[in-house]
């Protein structure tokens, strides 16, 4: 008769060789499956591209409009800091200057 070690060592190589051979089975039809050829560009695809560059277009012309509204602004305000104002009288000019050396 068998040995019970020896049957539990002859029936787990069986399971683990089984195992493996499934696993390379498994792995070798993966491999040989059919792939799908690329198709070509779709008019849907077309179209939605020329849909994307229309709308990033619009977005670039926007964002130029509001760099040359801050533009604008900024030189607004520059040039109304240079001008003087009537209802604030002109700041006293110190007679002379103190410097700290």
């Amino acid at each position: 008769m068998i040995d019970a070690k020896a049957a539990v060592m002859i029936g787990s190589s069986l399971a683990g060789a089984i195992a493996f051979w499934a696993a390379v089975y498994g792995w070798g039809k993966w491999l040989s499956r059919p792939r799908p050829e690329p198709r070509p560009n779709s008019v849907d695809e077309d179209a939605r591209l020329e849909r994307i560059e229309i709308a990033l277009d619009a977005i670039a012309i926007e964002i130029e409009r509001l760099g040359e509204s801050q533009r604008f602004t900024a030189k607004l305000l520059a040039e109304r800091d240079r001008l003087p104002r009537a209802d604030v009288p002109p700041a006293p000019s110190p007679s002379r200057v103190i410097t700290p050396h």
